[in-house]
């Protein structure tokens, strides 16, 4: 896909994921190693979720009436200062728990502006035959992301602390240059009627759209069930490792299976989506994962866990990008920061209770009725998939986007 636009923003966000994932990993140790307390440490990812869940929903109404460049460069600015401040600090030994909490709140609000100017600019970046392949190559980008900056992180890390922080605080500034240098302006779909809402009525009116199509209805509700799944999973699988005594380094295989295992299907998506209808890889994927991370309830056995997931993943890459990618054409532009952020909202509300009940289950239940039960809802979201009459009857993205073109 010759686009240099489109080129520009998936590098910049490569570049800057990549960091992020370093960040990501040492933020916590970071936090640790300054309070000595477990439970201060969380703190961090804890106030990263909270500005996400907070700011989502307003995210998609900012993305909805302002330049959409306009606020994707101004998150990365803000990025390359918030985490080159805690670069900084740490070079100084003035780094504290309240400066590494504020820099996760602000980030995490920001990024929940961020994600649905992005919708919305790939949407008027990307033509419409091409935007599957686009959705497939930016789940390949977070897939890789996940499985390079985790080790390389952990490297810098070991050579200084705030390292891979100032790493991350020059990817965001290089992703700041590319994102400026597209040269489609971005703007913000023109309102019905010539004026916008107030933001929580146009807040209302974002979640309205997404109830009230079937499909997209369908799409948020199985979204917020799986990713609930998977979080819970992915604990449970981790800790009881650990308590058989399995080595940290093959339990980090676990999260490198995932990501593998997402990089290939990524890599396959785009002639699967040109292949089958997204109905019938919605429903295929929907059993695929129920079937793989449930079968982990029923192993304890290190390689088997690692290769069960990997399996899972493979056709998520297609799944979402056609989930997706539908809901961008279907989605009016001056709706589609909205129905992004309404859905990110459904998706990652409920997540950061997954943990607590994973280690509740673990703890009371054991290690085998806690995968069940989570086995039980990755199959509870395959069965709304499977009896969806409006998420089967999705054809080849190819066709919505013909049918998008032709209106």
């Amino acid at each position: 896909m010759r686009n240099s636009d489109y080129l520009k923003l998936l590098s910049g966000q490569s570049i800057s994921s990549v960091g992020s994932a370093m960040s990501g990993f040492v933020f916590t140790l970071l936090a640790l190693s300054i309070t000595g307390s477990p439970v201060q440490a969380g703190l961090v990812g804890t106030a990263s979720a909270l500005g996400g869940t907070l700011m989502a929903l307003p995210g998609g109404a900012l993305a909805d009436r302002l330049n959409r460049r306009a606020l994707m460069v101004g998150y990365s600015v803000a990025g390359t200062l918030l985490f080159g401040s805690v670069a900084v600090a740490g070079w100084l030994d003035a780094l504290t728990l309240p400066h590494l909490i504020a820099v996760g709140l602000l980030n995490g609000a920001g990024y929940s502006v961020f994600m649905p100017a992005e919708t919305g600019a790939l949407r008027q970046i990307v033509e419409p035959a091409h935007l599957g392949t686009a959705l497939a190559a930016n789940n390949g980008r977070e897939h890789a992301a996940g499985l390079i900056g985790a080790p390389l992180g952990g490297l810098l890390y070991s050579v200084g602390r705030t390292l891979p922080i100032a790493v991350d605080a020059v990817s965001y500034l290089v992703m700041t240059f590319l994102l400026a240098s597209i040269r489609r302006p971005l703007p913000a779909a023109p309102p019905d009627g010539g004026r916008h809402e107030p933001i929580l009525r146009a807040v209302r009116t974002g979640l309205a759209f997404i109830f009230g199509q079937p499909a997209l209805r369908t799409i948020g509700i199985v979204s917020t069930v799986l990713n609930f799944a998977g979080t819970g999973v992915l604990l449970v699988l981790i800790l009881s490792m650990q308590q058989r005594g399995v080595p940290a380094s093959v339990i980090g295989l676990l999260t490198t299976s995932m990501g593998v295992g997402g990089v290939l299907g990524a890599i396959a998506a785009p002639k699967l989506l040109a292949t089958f209808s997204v109905g019938r890889l919605a429903v295929c994927g929907g059993w695929i994962v129920a079937l793989a991370l449930g079968a982990t309830a029923f192993s304890t056995d290190p390689a088997v866990l690692i290769a069960l997931p990997a399996f899972g993943f493979f056709l998520l890459p297609a799944v979402n990008s056609g989930l997706f990618g539908y809901q961008m054409l279907v989605t009016p532009d001056q709706l589609q920061g909205r129905a992004k952020s309404a859905v990110m909202f459904l998706a990652n509300g409920v997540n950061p209770l997954a943990p607590l009940l994973g280690g509740f289950l673990l703890a009371t239940a054991g290690a085998q009725r806690a995968l069940l039960a989570f086995g039980a809802l990755f199959v509870a979201g395959a069965v709304l998939l499977t009896f969806s009459r409006s998420i089967r009857k999705i054809p080849l993205l190819s066709t919505v986007s013909n049918a998008q073109m032709g209106a």
